[in-house]
Parts: structure tokens; sequence; C-alpha cells
């Protein structure tokens, strides 16, 4: 699967760290907060020789467009695929922010490491809602480290799950016929979870969800479509299975008959913030391409770090990534506390967290220069993987489209009357220091009451900043709130959405993002200190100018700010980050 370039080989010292960190996880069971600084001390730094994932090699497997299969299997040997796997059925999933954070410090390395990886947990998660024996069975694949994919795509049917064509007999056993296309790990996989029709019923209960292990059929009645040739993540295994009256026992079925498409859709709740942290971690990796740019780089005898006009852009691309982080972290917070309200929060998580990280590098690009596009030259050649990569989790789990559609169906929900939300119980709801097993699946809806909390509680969560100068960006967006709840209210229901209901859609996610990012400071340690202020000051006002309620000029001082904090943390091997004080609060 790695072409014609040859394995870099993983040396004992590594494979001992791996050890030893599988170890102490499973001594202590459940995998936390530190165990995200043990995986990322194990993935080693990029630059450095030695390291698990290094930036050269990356590029040199994506150009070759090869599957990274060896990095791939010193992860598993470090048993990230514990975390995919609730305690529950003996894995060490508690905390869902915890694999989060893990994927994005492998995507910080490499998104097609993470895409390949952290498939499994989207080909598992049905069998987590489901419950019952098969939860059991799909754990001891995925604590196995065999990859597990998900079937619900098929050729020429986009994103209409309930379109499916895929047939599947229920008798004794359970006969399935029909192509799954393009799906994630479809041919290096060992399973795949898959979405079939089981009834020539129309409507919702005529799908179900069936387990297919590859080792546990006839092989011959298995055929692949060829890797799709992306123009990111490269070297994925994005392909297609042929199920061609494939037979699998008659308890392989993932929940109830008929009930597929609403276990789809309820795990989707879970998955879409997981995918966001695939965006963090190339956010990631362009702020540390283009601060360290900036700092080297001199233009007139000055760095370029220096010039106003370059230290406002690197800015700006700095709170778009503290911006995704919170949002990020929002949906994390909203799994454990509001499982109820997850159709809608996991989908203006799922839009805007990509579409801002996709906005960070088209700013950045010009920023950076010709160098944005070129391989080797002071580690810069890393950005234009980092950009082509991140365009392709836009279409995980449902593409922009798709969500702001489910945005707009929630539009009754939003506007709807409700009491007012206590501002401190969202806040506390963010707390660092929270400890949370595995989600309450049993909550989870698939239409919301009263829509989303955190965005009810945007003008109380104002309240709460005081006379802060992030108060000022901060009302002039719960003020644009208001607006936009009414204009909820007012819209037509329409069969195919207009282009004024998308664009209410995505500022009523930009409203919820400035909630969350208000909440996720007033609940860190640092809250009201002066790097918070620099902080959330420069994410309201990128906000405001995103919203067109502020002009990019005058949000300029508040980004440079941010620049020379961002400046100054790099200096010390220091990210700035809105989740400072996470780890410690554990």
């Amino acid at each position: 699967m790695t072409g014609s370039i040859p394995a870099s080989t993983i040396d004992a010292t590594e494979a001992a760290v791996a050890a030893e960190a599988v170890e102490a996880a499973e001594a202590v069971g459940r995998l936390d907060r530190a165990s995200v600084g043990a995986f990322e001390a194990f993935l080693g730094e990029p630059g450095e020789p030695g390291s698990l994932i290094s930036t050269d090699r990356s590029i040199e497997l994506d150009e070759a467009s090869a599957f990274p299969g060896d990095v791939v299997d010193a992860v598993d040997g470090w048993g990230l695929q514990r975390a995919y796997v609730p305690e529950a059925h003996g894995g060490g999933l508690g905390d869902v922010f915890v694999p989060m954070m893990m994927i994005r410090r492998l995507a910080g390395r490499d998104l097609t490491v993470a895409v390949a990886h952290g498939k499994t947990f989207l080909g598992a998660v049905g069998a987590w809602i489901a419950g019952g024996p098969i939860a059991g069975e799909m754990a001891e694949l995925v604590l196995a480290g065999e990859p597990v994919s998900w079937g619900l795509t098929e050729p020429g049917r986009g994103s209409d799950l309930s379109n499916t064509a895929t047939a599947a007999a229920i008798g004794g056993d359970i006969r399935i016929t029909g192509t799954k296309w393009p799906i994630n790990n479809a041919t290096r996989g060992r399973a795949m979870t898959v979405l079939a029709r089981t009834s020539d019923q129309a409507g919702p209960r005529a799908l179900s969800l069936v387990l297919v292990d590859k080792e546990r059929v006839d092989p011959s009645t298995l055929g692949y479509r060829p890797k799709v040739a992306t123009h990111g993540i490269r070297g994925a295994d994005i392909s297609g299975l042929e199920l061609r009256g494939t037979v699998v026992e008659g308890d392989r079925l993932v929940g109830a008959p008929g009930h597929g498409l609403e276990i789809v859709l309820k795990s989707l709740q879970l998955t879409r913030p997981l995918t966001t942290a695939l965006s963090l971690g190339a956010a990631d990796h362009a702020i540390a391409i283009a601060t360290g740019f900036a700092s080297n780089r001199r233009l007139f005898g000055r760095s370029l770090a220096g010039l106003p006009a370059a230290r406002a852009t690197l800015g700006a691309a700095i709170a778009d990534s503290l911006l995704a982080e919170a949002v990020m972290y929002a949906g994390a917070r909203g799994a454990h506390r509001t499982p109820e309200e997850m159709s809608l929060v996991s989908a203006l998580v799922k839009f805007l967290v990509p579409d801002t990280v996709d906005l960070l590098f088209r700013d950045l690009t010009p920023f950076v220069g010709a160098r944005s596009q070129l391989l080797g030259i002071a580690g810069a050649g890393a950005f234009q993987k980092a950009a082509r990569d991140n365009r392709v989790v836009g279409i995980f789990d449902g593409n922009s489209v798709v969500n702001l559609n489910m945005i707009i169906n929630e539009f009754p929900s939003i506007a709807r009357d409700t009491d007012p939300v206590d501002a401190e119980e969202i806040v506390a709801d963010f707390g660092f220091e929270a400890h949370d097993g595995w989600v309450d699946t049993t909550r989870l809806r698939l239409v919301t009451k009263r829509g989303s909390r955190v965005l009810r509680a945007l003008p109380a969560l104002v309240d709460l900043l005081g006379a802060r100068p992030s108060a000022v960006p901060a009302r002039r967006i719960a003020a644009e709130l208001d607006r936009l709840t009414a204009a909820a209210g007012a819209a037509p229901r329409e069969s195919a959405p207009s282009a004024a209901s998308f664009d209410l859609a995505e500022r009523l996610a930009l409203c919820f993002g400035a909630a969350c990012a208000i909440a996720t400071d007033l609940a860190s340690p640092q809250a009201a200190s002066a790097p918070s202020e620099v902080r959330l000051t420069a994410v309201l006002d990128r906000l405001a100018v995103r919203l067109g309620l502020l002009p990019s000029t005058a949000a300029a001082p508040s980004a440079s700010a941010l620049a020379e904090l961002a400046l100054e943390e790099a200096a010390r091997a220091r990210a700035v980050s809105m989740l400072d004080g996470w780890t410690e609060a554990a």
C-alpha cells in the first residue's frame, strides 16, 4: 500500500515508548487529558530526526499518493484505537474531547494519517449507539487495531442517504448486494458498517445497518473499486467495496431492522464534531509555518512581523484558528451536557470549523507567498499539503451545504420563545475541570425542541464580560443575533432553501461561534487576564468583520496585538490557545 517508497523504520526506542504508553494507559483504564500529552510526546516533533512523522516523509508519501502504513501501524501500537471504544466495552473512551485532541495532534503532523486512523471511530460509533451484543463484537475489532470503515455513500447518489440502493435480505442470514463508494478505508479496512435497504416500503424505516467483517464472508463475493485520485489526502485509501450477494450472519445487524438511518443520523451528531479536529490540526500546521515565516522573513530591512499590514494579516488568521478551537470544544461539551441539542449543534460546528479554517488558508496563502505552493523550502512546502488536505474535511460527514440545510431546518426551534438561559451555568458546563464519562446516547434526538442553549445564551454571556474591551464587539454580535433570530422565525418553509436562507444560516453559525468563544474564555483559568483579553477581542472583532458589522481596518489593532502575543509564545515554543490550562485542570 506504500507504493514504490520503502517504509521508514520505527526504531527500538520508539517501539519501547509505544509499549510503555499502552501499558500506562491500560493501567489507568480511561484515556484522559494527560494521555494527550503522552501521545504527542510519542509522535515527536516533525522537524526532528527520528520522529515518528517527519514533514519531509509526509510530503514524499503524499506526492506519491502512497498510504502511510508504517505510521498507522505505529499509532496502533501506541493504542490510539482505545480512545474510540467506550469504557463500558473495554476501551478507554470517556470524555470525547480526548480523542478529538489526539486526532488534532496527529493531523497537525499529517492529516492523511489522522484521516486513515480516525475513520475507525466513525465506522464503529453506530454500534455504541445501538448497544447490544454487536457493540462487544465491534469493540473486539477496534481494540485489535482493525480498521473499520463506514459504508454510507454510493455512486451517483450524493448525500441523499434515503436513496440508498444497496439491498440486504434478512432471513436466517443476511445477503447484501450493492456498491459503497467513495469510502475511506474501503479496501484496507477489515470491516465495514454498511447502510442497506432491508424493506421495499418507502420511508426512513426501510434502511438498516449491517456489520460486514471481510474475514467472516466468502471473499469471492467482494470486489473493490480502485482508489480515487483526490486533490487532498492523496495517500488515503478512498476507494469502494462491491458486495455481490455477500452473506453475513443474522446477528450482524447494528441495531434493530429499520433503524439504520436513525442510528446514522445520531452517529453523525458525534462524528461531525470529531472530524473538526482534522481541520484544527491543519490550522495548527499552517499557523506554525506562518508564524515562523513572519519571524524570519525580512523585507525592506525589517522582519515581516514588524510590518503593520503583515502583522494584522497573521493575527486575523490566528483569530480564525482560535475561533475554530473554541467551536470544536463547544461541540464536545455539548455532546456530554446537552446531547438532545446535538442535531443542531453538530451542524453548526461542522459547518463553521472547516469553513473558518479554509478562510485561514486563503488569507495565509498570499502571506506566505510562493513558498505556500512549493516543496522543500524551509519547511513551508508542508503548507500546500495542509491546505489541500483541509479542503477534504469539509465534505466528511455532510458537506457545508448539508450542514447549512440542517440549520435551516431548525429555524423554527431557533426562533421559538423560551425561558432565559443561565449564562453562568453555560460557563460551568464549559469548565476545564470537567471529567465526563461516555455520552448518554439515549438523549440524542433527530430534531431539537429549542435550538441551541449556547446560541440563545449569547446576550447573557456578553453581560458576563462586563466592562472588558472584548464586550464592545460582543455587543454588536449579540444585537445582530436578535435580528437574525427574528428573521429565522419569519423565514418561509421552503422545499428548496433560498440563497437568503443559506445566508441566514451562515450568519447564525457565526453568532454561535461568538458564544462559544466567550463561554470558553470565561471557563478558562486565565479568564480576564491580559492574554485572555487579547485573544477574545481579536476573535470577536474578526467575527464582527465576517458579519459585516465592523470594517477590517477597525479590527486590525486587535489582530496585530494577537500576532504579537503569538510571536512571543512562539519564542517559548508555545502556541496561543483558547484552551490554555485544559491539561493542567486535570
